[in-house]
């Protein structure tokens, strides 16, 4: 292990554009935008596509969104949501050097460790939230270029062995409720 760094140390750290109007009467278009729920539950492919051409918000890939409210959740940003743009409800960290894979940082910050850490740092009763300043502060702790692409091929082989476990389950479980009707079908007839 390299040391703990801080992530404005790693990262340029924005906030994302803030748009005048409501997302959903902005004129459509090929530019998405993505919000703090899109970054929270994953859902980033789907979001809605809106005319937009402020080049100097628009997201790169290997970026980091983190949302600023709710659960605090890390996403990377990949080719394919491209074009795309952050609402301000996420802040945007790009990497300030080639020696720090986002990927990595994401899977740091998605881990229990890393979310204990994300936790003490939000506030508020309803809806939990993170300033910018707290989060620049936060202590990431930084392995070599190599063990970061090494760990980060393990945590992508453990996430589709649990994707593939929860499907068995599903399948199970619908092949259980199916031989259940199969069985009791004409029993109350």
């Amino acid at each position: 292990m390299i040391g703990d760094m801080k992530l404005s140390q790693l990262f340029e750290i924005s906030t994302g554009y803030t748009f005048r109007d409501a997302i959903e009467t902005l004129d459509r278009g090929n530019v998405g935008i993505v919000q703090a729920g899109d970054v929270n539950s994953a859902q980033m492919a789907s979001v809605p596509r809106v005319d937009f051409t402020n080049e100097r918000h628009m997201l790169q890939a290997g970026d980091l969104l983190i949302s600023s409210r709710g659960r605090t959740i890390a996403r990377t940003v990949t080719q394919v949501l491209l074009p795309a743009v952050a609402a301000s409800s996420v802040f945007v960290l790009r990497p300030t050097s080639d020696s720090i894979d986002s990927r990595y940082v994401a899977q740091y910050l998605n881990s229990k460790s890393g979310q204990l850490a994300l936790s003490k740092l939000t506030s508020g009763a309803t809806i939990r939230t993170i300033n910018k300043r707290e989060l620049s502060e936060l202590d990431i702790p930084i392995v070599s270029t190599a063990q970061q692409a090494t760990l980060h091929q393990l945590g992508e082989s453990i996430a589709e062995q649990q994707r593939i476990l929860q499907l068995k389950n599903e399948l199970l479980n619908d092949l259980w409720s199916s031989t259940i009707v199969n069985a009791t079908k004409g029993l109350n007839q």
